[in-house]
């Protein structure tokens, strides 16, 4: 291909350098007979051919210019696609890493989830009484500042772990959500976010008979003697247009302006109740609208997130994903967590006693974390690791899952990442899946599109090959960890107290 638009390019040089209708050769060829010839035909004849030659000239200039401009399209296309064939295979050899990487035993793998991975119970009680009283003092705070500030309001907050704590919003009176998925009249999601919607702020107004007793502000307690039957009141639904937090010229919710409205409702909540606490409470701006660190006078931190969420019903939410682009900033991802933990708690019902399924899952997790740790995070997720748990929970047999199978679990779910990574393709256990029968969906997730858990590697080359070479690299040095935390607990054990 290349030595062909080569010698394209040398055909047409050639035909710059030397064309055939080059009027000098006619000069040439006249040059005998221009004594005979009178002055004014010479020099009618000399202009003419002039002319011509600039005409052809520039004719010449410009199809060796379209031709140069489509080379360089097909060089950097082609060429492009080429490079990109030629890299692809460099990140997954022919054999699977996962399958051959060296693991320890399931007695090794169980001492290492017991002593260095599972947190002690009573330890996660203590956190768990704490985070609970002190939320519920500062929700209690940010209520008082929501009265004052009018704009929106909080609901009973949510612990889903001692590390995050989700708090609902509500509009204030007569506004209203509604929730509108990326599949439905919310618009197109844009490709790397296909789980999410939007949030459209609606206005409920009493649609008036003409009597007082329907007007507005009207006292409920007042009996009108016109209209004693009770009948509907009705009401006019529509759209707030730059409504509470709005985005500019819309009626959808912004991302952007909750986030500066709760940091900063939290922000003044705490400064109530901060003379209550001997700890200092840090707001971190970049990470998450909500994420909060307590550092005690000791020195010891606790970091955990308080997410604001907009219900999409009782199990689902949206909420305010950290690093969102201010171009999508009406778009919402949407999060089925309550819908995963019921699925999970069915999966687990069939699984035989002391099974090794959460196990499995907090050891390549935790593996996960501490490489994010030591080199850098990656476009991999803990919530990748989870859903691929899942597909397994429901491919394999639950007599697969005994204590004394953790290493081949282990494996299997370290293989079924890879390969999803290897394919670019990891399907959300729920959305789009009418094949799950253990549990009762609603019909906009069972009929909702199949989503790409991975899409967004899927579409940066850069991305997917940072990714790849990170959980490649945790793969080699799994073994090595763990041993390595086991060996250190028994030296701290086995050491004389001073």
């Amino acid at each position: 291909m290349q030595e062909t638009l080569l010698r394209v390019f040398v055909v047409v040089v050639g035909l710059l350098v030397c064309p055939k209708d080059d009027p000098r050769l006619q000069q040439w060829d006249e040059a005998l007979t221009t004594g005979l010839q009178k002055p004014e035909e010479r020099q009618w004849r000399e202009e003419e051919a002039a002319a011509q030659f600039e005409t052809e000239y520039l004719k010449h200039i410009w199809n060796a210019f379209s031709i140069i401009s489509t080379i360089c399209f097909f060089w950097k296309y082609l060429g492009g696609n080429i490079r990109k064939n030629h890299e692809e295979p460099k990140a997954f050899s022919g054999t699977s890493m996962a399958a051959e990487a060296p693991l320890p035993d399931a007695s090794v793998l169980h001492q290492f989830y017991v002593k260095c991975v599972q947190a002690p119970p009573e330890k996660t009680c203590r956190e768990e009484e704490f985070m609970e009283g002190f939320a519920n003092d500062l929700l209690t705070a940010m209520r008082s500042v929501c009265d004052e500030d009018g704009r929106m309001r909080v609901e009973d907050f949510h612990i889903v772990s001692v590390k995050e704590i989700i708090i609902p919003l509500a509009p204030p009176e007569p506004y209203g959500f509604r929730c509108l998925l990326s599949n439905d009249e919310g618009g197109v999601p844009p490709t790397d976010m296909q789980v999410c919607g939007q949030i459209k702020l609606v206005e409920e107004a009493v649609v008036s008979n003409g009597c007082p007793c329907q007007a507005p502000g009207a006292d409920g307690d007042v009996v009108c003697l016109v209209h004693c039957e009770p009948k509907p009141i009705r009401k006019k639904v529509s759209d707030a247009r730059d409504g509470p937090l709005c985005s500019k010229n819309t009626h959808f919710l912004s991302k952007s302006r909750v986030t500066r409205w709760f940091q900063s409702t939290l922000k003044q909540a705490w400064a109530l109740i901060s003379h209550k606490y001997d700890f200092d409470l840090s707001l971190c701006y970049i990470e998450a609208p909500g994420a909060l660190t307590i550092r005690f006078r000791s020195g010891k931190k606790l970091s955990f997130r308080m997410n604001p969420v907009v219900r999409f019903n009782a199990e689902a939410h949206f909420f305010i994903a950290p690093w969102s682009s201010s171009d999508l900033d009406t778009f919402w991802p949407l999060s089925l967590s309550g819908y995963e933990e019921q699925l999970m708690h069915k999966l687990s019902e069939q699984l035989p006693e002391n099974s090794c399924h959460i196990q499995t899952l907090e050891i390549a997790l935790f593996l996960h974390r501490r490489h994010a740790t030591w080199f850098g995070s990656t476009a991999l997720r803990d919530f990748h690791f989870k859903a691929a748990l899942m597909h397994l929970l429901l491919k394999k047999k639950p007599s697969d899952w005994g204590r004394a199978e953790a290493g081949c679990r282990l494996r299997d779910l370290l293989t079924f990442v890879e390969r999803s990574l290897q394919k670019k393709l990891l399907k959300h256990v729920l959305l789009g899946n009418s094949s799950i029968t253990l549990m009762k969906l609603p019909a906009e997730i069972t009929k909702a599109k199949p989503v790409n858990l991975l899409q967004p590697l899927a579409e940066h080359d850069c991305v997917y090959r940072s990714t790849v070479m990170g959980f490649q690299d945790m793969l080699k040095n799994a073994s090595m960890l763990i041993n390595d935390y086991v060996a250190r607990y028994y030296e701290d054990t086995n050491a004389p107290s001073s």
